[in-house]
């Protein structure tokens, strides 16, 4: 694999997103072998719980890779690249096995939508969360604003959304991004004890209940995919994107 490793201890898989040098963001072969990963990993009847983790001591994944981003020659590949971001999502989402994600770092725009299909998350005390899309001239794919809106409700979900400011491990514990932070040493000591905890459970009770409280998120998202990769196409093509993308990487 380019873009990942797997490593299976007992019947928990550590995925680890592993482009260190680019932060672990997400361009459009990344998106599909994280994919394909994905629905390898479900047909596994030896798997019972996947945490995801990112490479390096820095992110556990920036998002999108901006670099990838200034190089659409078209309306039509920026649709497609927003249609498998959201794909992706959703695959991960449905995974019906939990799902631990393990925050080493920041998790800015997708980086964090990615963790918030996540069943359990955890992240680094010194870890940090943020959506920037909008300095970008950008927005958020529709599942991750969906899947915060879930999580902390839409008045702080637009309040982050719309600001694009960066949240630190306290405040992400306090307002429901997270469910605990802990030393960076200890994340992935605590992820697995954490597994251990939930796979006390029969597996299809889990599973029955994953389906039960996602549900209403699926069926939400659903309704809106199409037109929101229209609008980040439409945004792509647009000069004040192309004017603040470039502005972004000189710096």
């Amino acid at each position: 694999m380019q873009y990942l490793t797997i490593e299976k201890k007992s019947h928990t898989v550590l995925l680890t997103l592993d482009r260190p040098e680019k932060h672990n963001a997400f361009n459009l072969p990344f998106l599909k072998e994280l994919e394909d990963a994905l629905h390898t990993l479900q047909q596994d009847e030896s798997v019972r719980l996947l945490i995801i983790t990112g490479a390096g001591e820095k992110s556990f994944s920036s998002g999108v890779d901006l670099a990838a981003l200034t190089q659409f020659k078209s309306i039509e590949e920026a649709r497609t690249f927003a249609q498998q971001l959201e794909s992706t999502m959703t695959t991960l989402l449905r995974f019906p096995r939990p799902v631990i994600a393990a925050i080493n770092g920041y998790a800015f725009g997708g980086g964090f939508g990615l963790a918030s299909n996540a069943d359990v998350r955890i992240l680094t005390d010194s870890a940090k969360i943020g959506f920037p899309a909008v300095r970008l001239g950008a927005i958020l794919p529709v599942g991750c604003t969906l899947r915060l809106n879930a999580l902390i409700g839409s008045g702080r979900s637009r309040e982050l959304l719309l600001s694009g400011r960066i949240v630190e491990s306290p405040e992400a514990v306090q307002m429901g991004l997270v469910n605990e932070a802990v030393p960076v040493e200890q994340l992935l000591q605590r992820a697995y004890a954490i597994a251990e905890e939930i796979l006390k459970g029969s597996d299809l009770a889990l599973e029955m209940t994953k389906q039960m409280t996602n549900q209403e998120l699926l069926v939400q998202m659903e309704q809106y995919s199409v037109s929101a990769a229209d609008n980040f196409a439409y945004l792509a093509a647009t000069k004040e994107w192309k004017q603040r993308m470039a502005a972004f990487m000189q710096k």
